[in-house]
């Protein structure tokens, strides 16, 4: 898998987690502690999550890093 598509496929999965628990991108940056923008930015595939805020993200939307991550390996 290309980066870029890799990029994508995740910010896809964070944008459909937080849609399901009806939260709004700026809800979502404020408990992560990050930026709208960045938020945007991570669920349309243009900005790599760095270890640290996808930990943070995850938590937020109470997602299983595991689970969330398997297709990938």
């Amino acid at each position: 898998m290309e980066k870029s598509e890799f990029k994508k496929e995740i910010g896809f999965k964070i944008k459909v987690a937080r849609m399901r628990q009806k939260i709004s991108q700026e809800k979502l940056a404020e408990m992560a502690d990050c930026s709208l923008s960045y938020i945007g930015f991570i669920e349309r595939g243009e900005m790599s999550l760095s270890l640290y805020n996808f930990v943070k993200i995850s938590s937020v939307l109470h997602l299983d890093i595991n689970d969330f991550l398997k297709e990938f390996i």
